[in-house]
C-alpha cells in the first residue's frame, strides 16, 4: 500500500465548489499512482495521519503533495506532527512542490518566495499571489548528480512546475540533485534514506491524450489545454517505486 498525504489545507476548500475540485484531483492522483506502482494507493489529509497508524498500515511508500495555502495560515502543531513524521520516517519517501518545502522545513532549512517580479515581468496568473515571479508550466532541469530517480530519461528532462515559493539552501544531510534556472533546488536527496523532494510536479505528467486535461493542476498552469506529451514525470514515478522496492 501507498500513503499520499494531501497537505492541502481546509482555508483552500472553503467552498462546494473547490472541495468537488479537490476531490477530483484526490481520485485523479490515486489513479495514477495505482497504475503505475501496481499497488493500492490510500489518499489521507494531513490531519489524519499519525506515525502510529503509519507503521501499523505498513505502508510500502509516502507521497506527501504540494499546496497553494500560506505556510502562515497552518497550525502549528499539525506542522510540527508532519515534520516528525518526515524525519523519523523509515519508509521511502517522496514529496512535491510544498511536499519538498516540508522536508526541507523538517531539516531546519528555510524556505520563502523566490522573488517580486520585477517592473514590466509578465504574472503567468495575477490572480494567484499577484506581484511574484512564478516558475509556470513545463520547466526543463539541469541534472547535477547521476541518481536512479532520473534514470532513463534525457540530459534536460522536463517537469510541470508551479510554485513561487522555493527552499533556500540545502538541508542538513541532503545533496542536491537538479537545478532550474529559476530555481536552484528543484530535487534532493537524504543521505542514506530514501527520501527525495522535488519542486515540481512529477504526478502532472500528460500523455497526449484528452484524458489529461482532467489533471485539476494542468488545467490550472494551461487552461485552453495542453496536448504535447511530457512523460517524464511518470518516468521518475516508475523510477521512485523501484527505488522504493515496489516495481521490480
Amino acid at each position: 500500500m501507498i500513503c499520499y498525504i494531501d497537505i492541502e489545507h481546509e482555508q483552500a476548500l472553503d467552498s462546494a465548489e473547490k472541495r468537488a475540485v479537490r476531490q477530483a484531483h484526490r481520485v485523479y492522483i490515486k489513479s495514477r499512482m495505482e497504475e503505475i506502482s501496481r499497488d493500492v494507493c490510500l489518499v489521507q489529509g494531513y490531519r489524519q495521519v499519525a506515525q502510529q497508524w503509519l507503521r501499523e498500515s505498513r505502508a510500502k511508500a509516502l507521497i506527501i503533495s504540494g499546496n497553494t495555502t500560506e505556510w502562515t495560515e497552518y497550525d502549528e502543531a499539525d506542522l510540527a506532527k508532519m515534520c516528525r513524521i518526515i524525519r523519523d520516517t523509515e519508509i521511502p519517501l517522496l514529496g512535491f512542490c510544498g511536499g519538498l518545502q516540508l522536508i526541507a522545513m523538517a531539516h531546519g532549512a528555510s524556505i520563502g518566495p523566490i522573488r517580486c517580479l520585477e517592473e514590466g515581468e509578465e504574472d503567468p496568473d495575477e490572480k494567484y499571489v499577484p506581484g511574484y515571479f512564478k516558475e509556470w508550466g513545463f520547466t526543463p532541469l539541469q541534472i547535477l548528480k547521476p541518481d536512479p530517480l532520473f534514470d532513463g530519461m534525457a540530459k534536460s528532462p522536463r517537469f510541470l512546475a508551479a510554485h513561487y515559493w522555493e527552499v533556500k539552501q540545502i538541508p542538513t544531510g541532503f545533496e542536491l540533485l537538479a537545478s532550474s534556472p529559476f530555481c536552484r533546488i528543484q530535487a534532493i536527496k537524504q543521505t542514506g534514506k530514501t527520501v527525495y523532494g522535488t519542486q515540481f510536479h512529477p504526478e502532472a505528467y500528460t500523455e497526449g491524450r484528452n484524458s489529461d486535461r482532467r489533471g485539476w493542476l494542468i488545467n490550472w498552469v494551461y487552461p485552453a489545454g495542453y496536448a504535447e506529451e511530457e512523460t517524464d514525470g511518470r518516468r521518475l514515478l516508475v523510477n521512485f517505486f523501484r527505488i522504493a522496492g515496489i516495481l521490480k
